[in-house]
């Protein structure tokens, strides 16, 4: 399914680095959700459900890498979405690249929608100078909201 859903993203961030400017702010688009279902051998059912989005915007400049990290997903009936062992998750250095996918649990059988809360990571490296690696001073950390997503 290709519906395109927007969620506006505040320009907020951790205390340990210095705000991102009014000017700077960015929202995830998520252009596509795939779902898919299998039954095991044992007769039950099992789901994947995968958010493709993409972060777009003033306040992506700066950054070097970004990150998605879900703390919570449920489908439009209350079923829980997260993995029961969910993968860390990696830095991705295309704002739309495949390591900003979201890999959640499959949905209910009647469910149209979802919703994912969670941080987008923004790798800020001109926020210290001193390391080539991400730092606590140089991550930028932004909580998102994607309300009703519409499942394929």
């Amino acid at each position: 399914m290709n519906a395109r859903f927007l969620a506006a993203i505040p320009a907020l961030a951790l205390a340990v680095a210095p705000p991102l400017t009014a000017q700077e702010t960015f929202r995830i688009v998520v252009d596509s959700v795939a779902e898919s279902r299998s039954r095991e051998a044992s007769n039950e059912t099992a789901g994947r459900l995968t958010l493709m989005p993409r972060l777009e915007g003033e306040g992506l400049a700066d950054a070097k890498a970004y990150r998605i990290r879900v703390t919570a997903a449920t489908d439009d009936t209350g079923h829980d979405l997260l993995p029961e062992e969910p993968a860390d998750a990696p830095w991705e250095e295309n704002p739309a690249g495949e390591g900003l996918w979201i890999h959640l649990g499959g949905s209910a059988r009647g469910a149209g929608a979802v919703t994912v809360s969670g941080m987008v990571e923004l790798w800020m490296p001109k926020r210290d100078t001193k390391r080539a690696f991400p730092t606590k001073k140089s991550i930028v950390s932004v909580p998102f909201e994607l309300k009703d997503v519409p499942l394929p």
